[in-house]
């Protein structure tokens, strides 16, 4: 089964899709991982703030 339709480079078997050892590299450092987990919680407090806005605006027209 030859790989060139998904842009590997001819050749490339299993063995090359499943070798870890070329990830080693890309490891994050500290700053890294915190902004990866303070990318979550940012998207929830805009959410939060959002649905709070939406809200008290709906209840303010009803009144």
């Amino acid at each position: 089964m030859e790989f060139d339709n998904v842009g590997l480079r001819y050749g490339a078997g299993v063995e090359a899709l499943t070798d870890l050892s070329s990830l080693a590299g890309l490891a994050f450092p500290v700053y890294g991982w915190i902004i990866l987990a303070l990318i979550p919680l940012a998207v929830t407090a805009l959410a939060m703030l959002m649905a709070r806005f939406t809200v008290i605006s709906a209840l303010k027209k009803m009144l």
